[in-house]
C-alpha cells in the first residue's frame, strides 16, 4: 500500500471540530467536494449522516485534506461473488463518502494517508459493530482515471453495481491483511 511520493511534514488527522478546522481556503478542484465541505458538511454531521476528519498541520487549523465515514449496505450479489455465502440479501458496509486533498497538497502522499487512516478505524468500528467491506463512489471529471488506478492500487476492485459503475470495494479481511504487511 505504499505510494511512490509520501509526505515528510507532520500531519494530524482528527474528527471534524468546527470551532477548530478552518475549511475556508480548502480546493481539492472539484467543485461539489469543496462546496460540500464549506456548506454542507457540519449540517449533515449533525443529522448523523456520517462523520468526518480532517487532515491539518498540527500547528494550524487550515485543512489540507479530509474523509467521512459512514454507514451503508449493498446487495450481496454484488462484489463478484465475495459474499457469496452470507445467506442474507444485504451487507453491512462502511461508506466512504468523500475524501479529498487541498490541490497544493496533492501528489505528495497525503491521499495515501488518509486512506490508510480511514481504513484502520474501519477495521476497529467493523469489529463493534460488523461491516464486510468498505465502499467508495469514484468520482467522475477530469481526473476519473487518475483516482480510479489510485483506489485499485490500494486494493479496491468494482462492486459490479450497474446502477453505479463507479463503486469500488475492498473487503474488511483484504484491509486487514494490507493494514498488517
Amino acid at each position: 500500500m505504499a505510494d511512490s511520493s509520501t509526505r515528510t511534514a507532520p500531519l494530524c488527522i482528527a474528527k471534524f471540530d468546527k470551532a477548530w478546522h478552518r475549511r475556508r481556503a480548502f480546493t481539492c478542484g472539484f467543485a461539489p467536494i469543496d462546496n460540500f465541505l464549506k456548506s454542507s458538511l457540519s449540517d449533515q454531521i449533525k443529522t448523523g449522516l456520517f462523520v468526518a476528519y480532517m487532515a491539518t498541520d498540527p500547528a494550524s487549523p487550515d485543512v489540507l485534506g479530509f474523509y467521512t465515514l459512514g454507514a451503508m449496505a449493498v446487495r450481496a450479489d454484488h462484489g463478484d461473488g465475495y459474499w457469496n455465502t452470507s445467506r442474507t440479501p444485504d451487507i453491512p458496509v462502511i461508506y466512504l463518502r468523500a475524501v479529498a486533498v487541498h490541490r497544493d497538497q496533492q501528489g505528495q502522499g497525503l491521499g495515501t494517508a488518509l486512506l490508510i487512516d480511514a481504513m484502520r478505524r474501519c477495521v476497529a468500528l467493523s469489529e463493534d459493530v460488523g461491516a464486510a467491506a468498505i465502499v467508495l463512489d469514484v468520482l467522475r471529471d477530469e481526473d476519473f482515471d487518475r483516482r480510479w488506478a489510485f483506489y485499485k492500487r490500494l486494493g479496491f476492485r468494482s462492486l459490479g453495481d450497474a446502477g453505479n459503475p463507479d463503486r469500488v470495494f475492498i473487503g474488511m479481511r483484504d484491509v486487514k491483511v494490507s493494514l498488517a504487511g
